[in-house]
């Protein structure tokens, strides 16, 4: 059984890798896809934490790129959810690049990614009820119930 409600701080995931050559595209830089890719996967894990459970992507509703990561670079992708409805939970992906050999980070990147939570037969499954308890939290969840409410409207 799930707990019916679950902070905010509960769910935030974080992935870190290192940018290989293979993952560059013309420019030297992190190619957009394996950008992608990562986005997903820090948002997945984000997602099954508050889910307890399987979730899936359902849309990547932005991807922001501010600044490009050099091959070289420490990257790391931390998510958190940000809103749920019955299923589906909001979760926003904050880029970072670090020079590895300074320590230099910088932001570089901005996701919005909706997953929803699925039972065993992949169909819909209710999340826990989510709890912002800081300012900043609320903000986030403010912020995040508009984008959710403006996707329902179409």
């Amino acid at each position: 059984m799930h707990p019916e409600s679950r902070a905010m701080s509960f769910s935030r995931g974080e992935i870190t890798t290192f940018v290989m050559p293979h993952m560059q595209n013309v420019l030297g830089d992190l190619f957009g896809g394996h950008l992608m890719a990562l986005v997903d996967q820090a948002a997945a894990v984000a997602a099954i934490r508050h889910a307890g459970g399987p979730a899936v992507t359902k849309s990547i509703d932005r991807l922001d790129f501010h600044h490009p990561i050099p091959v070289g670079a420490l990257v790391t992708c931390t998510s958190t959810v940000d809103f749920v409805g019955n299923s589906s939970m909001d979760i926003t992906v904050q880029v970072y690049s670090e020079q590895v050999s300074t320590g230099a980070r910088q932001h570089t990147h901005t996701a919005h990614v909706v997953f929803v939570a699925i039972d065993l037969e992949r169909r819909p499954k209710r999340v826990p009820r989510l709890l912002p308890e800081t300012e900043e939290e609320r903000t986030r969840y403010a912020a995040a119930r508009i984008r959710h409410e403006a996707r329902k409207r179409g």
